[in-house]
């Protein structure tokens, strides 16, 4: 999943449900495509695609299905693909998807010591669908105090309206929500339990940092 996001592919994760056989009762279902695959029929996440290939067979189990396209003109042929078939796991360093979460991540640090910066923490459940935060924020001292970190982005305005809507599923009291101002999100489509910080190109830091301690301040104060 994290792969897809950073080649810009729609990646939604969900639940395997008990009458999807063969899937296990703990699996989950990646429904993968690119953007414009919504809208036309297009080659050019090809190499996208085909690069999930090596990194699905690091799992224990899994079965792909795709939809395929072999020749321009061609009809659609499925393409079925096993634990069984030839292809060997891929392993890689992780880097950063996007610009915007490297220079998060490097601002924070070198501001925020007294929080630990966990970088694609575990997956969330959120009414049957998994979401996958950018980051996890923990308190060094009292790592009771953790908080999800969320980049909105999106490719659709379809695809945008089921993330904030698993979102709001979650029901997280400790969510921050940076959306990026182009993005035309009103106040209306964002989870109310969430705080949201808008930004232009960079996340400001300090501003995260002072949302964490005035929310934190309040808990406190709490009887």
């Amino acid at each position: 999943m994290r792969h897809a996001q950073q080649l810009g592919l729609i990646c939604v994760v969900s639940r395997a449900v008990a009458n999807r056989a063969p899937l296990p009762a703990d699996g989950v279902v990646l429904e993968i495509s690119g953007p414009f695959a919504l809208f036309r029929k297009t080659d050019v996440y090809g190499r996208s695609l085909s690069s999930l290939l090596p990194r699905a067979a690091r799992c224990q189990h899994f079965e792909l299905e795709a939809d395929c396209v072999l020749a321009r003109g061609a009809a659609v042929t499925t393409l079925h693909i096993s634990p069984i078939d030839p292809i060997y796991p891929e392993r890689e360093a992780p880097s950063y998807a996007r610009r915007v979460e490297a220079r998060f991540a490097r601002d924070f640090e070198a501001l925020a010591t007294a929080w630990q910066l966990v970088r694609e923490p575990e997956p969330l459940d959120a009414d049957g669908s998994l979401i996958f935060p950018d980051f996890e924020l923990v308190h060094r001292e009292h790592p009771e105090q953790r908080w999800q970190l969320e980049l909105v982005g999106f490719w659709t305005p379809q695809h945008l309206r089921e993330k904030l809507g698993r979102l709001r599923a979650a029901k997280l009291e400790r969510l921050i929500l940076c959306v990026d101002d182009t993005r035309r999100c009103s106040e209306s489509d964002l989870p109310p339990e969430a705080h949201v910080l808008r930004y232009k190109g960079r996340v400001d830091a300090a501003a995260i940092l002072a949302i964490i301690e005035a929310a934190e301040n309040r808990a406190n104060r709490e009887p």
